[in-house]
């Protein structure tokens, strides 16, 4: 028996019931196939390390199955990426059976998802840390300090050729 994850990524514009649709859709795919699905959940809206098709988030989704055979998988790959709502997809065999999970939440934390994506203006509620500006401040400090201390070693050096 070989042991098989798929993660894949659906458009994030998709409303509830239509991502049902696609889980049930994939779910019977792979049923087609005589594999059997272990875990099949939702993990939740996040933010994407790059943009796909103009896409900053994605629905990421889980699947876990077993199969005897392999020789479905170009055929199920196939039917992935033929599919327009799934945006990127990752197929891995697994070395060992996963754990059956009953009942997984979709968590979405507040962090992966911003309220205003393309503003560049920070909220009211964000706040502006002050160590960072004393920091810069310290640092425009020793500025002036390395170019006096240049100063004073060019004056040095024209006192010494006068003598």
């Amino acid at each position: 028996m070989r042991y098989y994850e798929l993660l894949y990524i659906v458009n994030p514009n998709l409303e509830d019931e239509r991502v049902n649709t696609i889980i049930d859709e994939i779910g019977n795919e792979v049923g087609k196939y005589k594999a059997s699905i272990i875990n099949h959940y939702l993990w939740g809206k996040k933010r994407l390390a790059y943009p796909i098709n103009n896409n900053k988030y994605g629905i990421y989704l889980l699947l876990q199955f077993s199969a005897e055979q392999f020789d479905f998988l170009k055929d199920f790959e196939r039917f992935l990426i033929l599919d327009k709502s799934v945006i990127r997809h990752q197929l891995v065999r697994l070395d060992e059976e996963p754990a059956k999970v009953e009942n997984v939440e979709s968590i979405v934390d507040d962090k992966d998802i911003l309220k205003d994506e393309d503003s560049e203006i920070p909220n009211d509620d964000t706040k502006i840390d002050l160590k960072d500006t004393e920091d810069t401040e310290n640092v425009s400090d020793a500025n002036d300090t390395v170019e006096t201390k240049e100063e004073e070693s060019t004056v040095d050096a024209e006192n010494v050729e006068v003598e």
